[in-house]
């Protein structure tokens, strides 16, 4: 398996973890009534846009065998979220996390140093670019915001 392919698996793992994580969903089932809707629907469409982002990316890198560094701030964006989450700094509920919930957040922690590593080893090798990539055509965008404010909703109103 080539780098860029190994990068891809971990993006798109790191993506499906993220994915059984959402708010309302079978794992994370803690309310966060003490947050604004905005503080809420905002930190949704971070973990939406890393999600879907990285579905994306890991299509694209697995289609074109270019990684670039997105990787590494997908990596690093999920490495953040679970630790914030694991340290109980962001966001905090009254409810206990679920034993499912710690263990798919330690397993997302873990696929996200490796997507670093694995990024930075590709990187300091003179990993290719993604540069030359072509755009997401207009639909696609189009499909993309909808199904963003479909899961933000979701997973804020869920949250609350």
């Amino acid at each position: 398996m080539t780098l860029p392919r190994a990068i891809a698996a971990f993006v798109l793992l790191s993506a499906l973890n993220l994915a059984l994580m959402v708010p309302g969903g079978i794992v994370e089932t803690r309310s966060f009534p003490d947050y604004s809707v905005t503080v809420l629907a905002a930190f949704n469409v971070f973990l939406t846009v890393l999600g879907l982002g990285s579905l994306i990316l890991g299509y694209r890198i697995l289609r074109s065998g270019q990684a670039g560094a997105m990787p590494l701030f997908a990596g690093i964006g999920y490495v953040a979220v679970y630790g914030l989450d694991l340290a109980e700094i962001f966001p905090v509920s009254a409810a206990p996390m679920s034993l499912a919930l710690f263990t798919m957040e330690w397993i997302g922690t873990v696929l996200g140093a490796a997507l670093i590593a694995l990024s930075v080893t590709h990187l300091s090798r003179g990993g290719s670019s993604a540069a030359d990539r072509p755009a997401l055509s207009a639909p696609t965008i189009g499909a993309l915001v909808v199904l963003t404010l479909g899961i933000v909703v979701f997973a804020t109103w869920s949250a609350m």
